[in-house]
């Protein structure tokens, strides 16, 4: 069963969410706007808060001795924030906590995307392969690693914030990730043009 999108093409099956957590933007609408004004002074702008799809893997990684066959140990748990758009993954420093969106929402952001969307199972791959280069670092050779997930991939919508504006000489769209403040300038034109 597929769903269908707002492009006309066909969801597939493994792309589907079943009750993503949206999280809550910790850099509020005025701090974003702020990352905007430093970047274009006496700027007049406006912001918009949306969020962006990833997929999120909570593993738990364990360590085997030199002569030991069996992990030891509890281990250590990873949270693993996957982009549901590009593939590219990132070891999150907190876990995803939110309230439960409906799966029509997750739907809607990845019906607005063009072109192939990495699998479930590229995700997963993604995620573990984040997970073993991380903890390969700190193991001695000879040294076994075991990464099992904790659950089944979810999905995660994170929060960032769109400001565009300008002043008399530029004008400006920014990204501003809604959990850290960085920022992406998407889009810069000196005024009269666009």
């Amino acid at each position: 069963m597929s769903a269908e999108i707002g492009t006309g093409h066909s969801l597939r099956p493994d792309l589907q969410v079943e009750d993503p957590v949206r999280m809550e933007p910790l850099v509020t609408a005025a701090e974003a706007l702020a990352v905007f004004q430093r970047k274009l002074p006496g700027a007049l702008a406006e912001v918009r808060q949306t969020h962006h799809p990833f997929w999120w893997a909570a593993l738990d990684v364990r360590i085997r001795g030199l002569f030991r066959r069996d992990a030891s140990g509890p281990g250590q748990r990873l949270d693993v924030l996957v982009n549901a758009v590009s593939g590219r993954g990132m070891i999150a420093d907190f876990t995803p906590r939110g309230a439960t969106a409906g799966s029509s929402e997750w739907l809607s952001l990845i019906g607005e995307q063009s072109g192939p969307l990495p699998a479930r199972r590229e995700a997963e791959r993604t995620a573990r392969s984040l997970a073993r280069a991380k903890v390969v670092k700190t193991v001695k050779l000879g040294m076994g690693i075991e990464v099992t997930p904790a659950g089944g991939l979810r999905g995660v919508l994170k929060p960032n914030w769109i400001v565009t504006g300008g002043n008399a000489k530029h004008s400006a769209t920014i990204l501003v990730d809604g959990l850290d403040g960085s920022h992406y300038i998407v889009r810069v034109d000196k005024a009269g043009q666009s």
